[in-house]
């Protein structure tokens, strides 16, 4: 009996070390990392288990950029790698919102379409997780998104953003709402002191004008105008609106250029304008003229576009915005002699709040004004 007893423990001794020695073997993903081979000749190193430990995978995201501004369906993009020296793979790449995944890409490029419209307006924190093929994880540092599917604006209608102004003490407040994914809109305009004939929502920046894209009808109630019902923008129009390129205006009998206007703002858009005057050099030489300077300023994008329209200068060579250290040229309307202007323009992050301060420059030259016969800063003024 002693014997059988010794005889039955051996091999359960032998068993339980076999199955350690494996186990200790074992490497990340399984038998010698993953597949590679112990020996030399080229295989893949093992790591895990007896073995230094895996690398981590790692991942970065792509797409969209930090801070971008986005609305409806968004590409959420991201870079990820394993070791492949250790034989080790990328298995997925899970993307969150605020913690709450909405999405896994299982191979490269690693994307997943999100519909924005899932989370309210306002920032969000994107993250990526990539997971390799041992089980081995990192994930990306949160970054945020500003979400705006639905643009509520509220514009001050005014003579001032008419030029030349009309002589009206007329006043106006357009409510428009749209959906930029559909470019579905609504909204109303409540008109005070003056008969409208027409009210649209045209397209052009401040200081310019253009077509008519929507025509308002009046809603029963003195001096109501609102937007049809059903009304749509199309894509390219949704995006001059997140550009600042809409604006609000309302015709009369006595003003049938238009009476009072305003320009639809999203919350990137800051919109001002200043008033510009001679120089000195030019008041001492009995120049006479005057202008308006319309800014359009984006904080998402760091763009910037200016319309000049003056009087009494209509000789003037060459107009600009400057600030410190930038400049950017202003172009001469071939048929509007008093009218420059310059779209879109990049300009830095730092000029952004260089601009809001008002502490850009605007200047209109001519031949006996070089330096300027009209000038004026750019208003730091919302006037929306």
């Amino acid at each position: 009996m002693r014997h059988l007893l010794r005889f039955n423990k051996l091999p359960t001794v032998t068993l339980w070390a076999a199955g350690t020695l494996s186990a200790l073997l074992s490497a990340c993903g399984g038998g010698y990392g993953g597949g590679g081979s112990m020996g030399g000749g080229g295989g893949t190193t093992p790591c895990g288990g007896i073995y230094a430990p895996c690398p981590a995978p790692t991942v970065a995201l792509s797409a969209p950029a930090a801070n971008a501004t986005v609305s409806g369906s968004v590409a959420l993009t991201a870079t990820a790698t394993a070791s492949a020296a250790n034989g080790l793979t990328v298995a997925r790449v899970d993307f969150m919102i605020d913690g709450t995944m909405v999405g896994t890409a299982m191979s490269s490029p690693y994307t997943v379409m999100w519909m924005s419209t899932t989370v309210t307006n306002g920032n969000h924190a994107l993250t990526a997780k990539v997971t390799d093929s041992a089980g081995g994880t990192a994930t990306t540092a949160a970054e945020t998104l500003n979400v705006q599917n639905m643009a509520a604006m509220s514009a001050t209608m005014t003579p001032m953003q008419v030029f030349p102004a009309p002589p009206s003490g007329a006043t106006g407040m357009a409510h428009v709402t749209v959906k930029l994914a559909s470019g579905a809109t609504s909204g109303k305009v409540q008109l005070s002191g003056l008969t409208a004939t027409a009210v649209t929502i045209n397209e052009g920046f401040a200081g310019s004008t253009g077509a008519a894209l929507l025509a308002l009808t009046p809603s029963g109630t003195a001096g109501e105008w609102a937007v049809p019902a059903n009304a749509l923008l199309s894509p390219e129009q949704v995006t001059a609106l997140t550009q600042g390129k809409l604006y609000v205006i309302a015709r009369s009998a006595a003003h049938p250029r238009g009476e009072v206007r305003g320009q639809l703002a999203p919350h990137n858009i800051v919109v001002s304008f200043s008033q510009l005057a001679p120089s000195e050099q030019a008041a001492g030489l009995g120049v006479a003229a005057a202008g308006v300077a319309a800014a359009t300023l984006d904080t998402g994008t760091h763009t910037l576009t200016v319309h000049v329209n003056s009087a009494g200068v209509d000789d003037a060579q060459a107009a600009q915005a400057s600030g410190a250290e930038a400049r950017l040229e202003l172009t001469k309307d071939p048929v509007n002699m008093g009218h420059w202007s310059v779209e879109l323009a990049p300009i830095s992050a730092a000029d952004v709040p260089a601009v809001e301060a008002g502490r850009w420059q605007v200047s209109v030259a001519t031949a006996v004004a070089p330096s300027g016969a009209l000038r004026g800063a750019l208003s730091a003024r919302d006037t929306r």
